[in-house]
C-alpha cells in the first residue's frame, strides 16, 4: 500500500535531456510515464552502497566524527556511539560481541600498521558496516 513504507528515500530532480546514470543503478523511475511502480531491489544497489566512493569517504568522516566525541579509547564505546549515531539504537549484545571479533581480526590484519592507525582504519571499517547494515537503509 502506498504511504505506508519504512524504506529511506533520497529525491532527485529529473531531466528529460540529462539523464543521471547513478539514478539507473537504483531503479529510477521513468518520469515521462504514469503508472504505479512496483517495489524492485536491485543487486546493484547494496553494491553501490556499499563499493562507493562516497560511503567510504562518509565513513571515514562519520568514524572520525564518532572517535572525537569521547576519551575513552576502548573500541566498546565507540562501537555503542556509533549504533546510536548511525542505527539510532542501542547495539544488543551479540552486535557488541561480533563487533569485538571484527575488531580483533582487523586488529591482526593491521598488525603492520601503527597502533593510531589501526584504530582508525578498524573504526572506519566499523562504520562503513554500519552505514550497509538494513537498520539504516529501514525505518523501523
Amino acid at each position: 500500500p502506498v504511504g505506508t513504507s519504512k524504506r529511506r528515500s533520497l529525491y532527485y530532480r529529473h531531466s528529460r535531456d540529462d539523464k543521471d546514470k547513478f539514478l539507473s543503478t537504483f531503479d529510477d523511475a521513468d518520469f515521462l510515464q504514469c503508472y504505479r511502480r512496483q517495489e524492485s531491489v536491485l543487486p546493484q544497489q547494496a553494491l553501490a552502497l556499499s563499493n562507493s566512493k562516497l560511503s567510504h569517504d562518509m565513513a571515514n568522516k562519520i568514524a572520525a566524527k564518532v572517535t572525537s566525541t569521547f576519551t575513552d579509547d576502548s573500541y566498546g564505546d565507540f562501537t555503542r556511539r556509533a549504533f546510536a549515531l548511525l542505527l539510532g539504537r542501542e547495539a544488543t549484545f551479540e552486535e557488541l560481541l561480533e563487533c569485538n571479533g571484527f575488531q580483533q581480526e582487523l586488529k591482526e590484519l593491521y598488525q603492520d600498521l601503527s597502533e593510531a592507525e589501526c584504530n582508525q582504519r578498524i573504526r572506519n571499517k566499523l562504520v562503513h558496516a554500519l552505514l550497509n547494515h538494513n537498520d539504516f537503509v529501514s525505518i523501523r
